[in-house]
């Protein structure tokens, strides 16, 4: 059995847990403070970050790391922070791939820190994944995740562009996945999220729709064949409006489902 932390520690975990008001996130502070320090210094630095964490700054950057779906990465202001519903949206492409074994070959626009792409490539062999993005800080940021993994059983290649702009030497895809900026210009931010993340990674025009209403327009120049698909993560009030704009560009179905709250939030566009 794993040795128990020392008194001090839960001491600590019971103090942090009173000013950060959550014990789940008391821990994680008082594992990642004890992680890269001791004694302490480990208890000043797990004191500092609930600080930072009570002064609005996201956990997630103050770490600098984050997990998702079992890998860790590197996690900083360059790109939005990975949420869970995008492991939802990992679940939906796997669930596709898995029952279409002839999708081999994947591109997800707006990799931000590479967790799609990553995920998709650590947990599914043989795939090709192209990966891109349009922020250079982003994009340094996924292939600095990327070269962090050893062994993936499928190869990740990542590119700047803007949607498919660099994607003419690269072939046509099976599957295209992207969570966008989705958010419309009018939507109100939480001061964590408004004050640290990337507006340019969140909001997508007025209605939010600027870069899907594109994606659903462009993808079938993109696609290897009838059958193939646009996996998309949209704002709740989307779901309509893709329907329509996916039936006037010719998809053959579209489907919305729900987050684990119920609310609409993935798009399944089949060409």
């Amino acid at each position: 059995m794993p040795a128990s932390p020392p008194a001090r520690e839960w001491e600590l975990l019971e103090r942090l847990s009173d000013r950060v008001g959550r014990p789940q996130l008391a821990k994680w502070i008082v594992d990642e403070a004890f992680s890269v320090r001791s004694g302490a210094a480990a208890e000043s630095y797990a004191l500092e970050i609930a600080q930072r964490y009570l002064a609005g700054e996201p956990i997630q950057y103050i770490f600098g790391h984050w997990s998702f779906r079992g890998l860790e990465l590197k996690c900083d202001a360059r790109a939005l922070i990975p949420r869970s519903e995008t492991e939802q949206l990992v679940d939906l492409v796997r669930s596709e791939i898995t029952a279409n074994p002839w999708m081999r070959k994947v591109l997800e626009i707006g990799t931000g820190t590479g967790a799609i792409a990553l995920s998709l490539a650590s947990e599914i062999a043989g795939l090709t994944v192209v990966a891109t993005e349009l922020s250079k800080g982003a994009l340094a940021l996924a292939r600095e995740n990327l070269a962090a993994q050893t062994g993936l059983p499928s190869g990740v290649e990542m590119v700047q562009s803007d949607l498919f702009d660099s994607m003419s030497g690269f072939g046509l895809f099976d599957l295209i996945v992207s969570n966008p900026p989705y958010l419309p210009a009018s939507t109100v931010l939480e001061p964590r999220v408004a004050l640290y993340e990337p507006h340019e990674a969140l909001f997508g025009g007025a209605d939010g729709l600027a870069l899907i209403t594109r994606l659903i327009e462009e993808s079938p120049m993109h696609m290897t064949r009838r059958g193939a698909e646009l996996i998309l993560e949209i704002d709740e009030t989307h779901g309509a409006r893709v329907v329509e704009l996916a039936h006037q560009h010719g998809y053959t179905s579209v489907q919305i489902h729900q987050d684990l709250s119920g609310r609409d939030r993935f798009a399944q566009l089949v060409y």
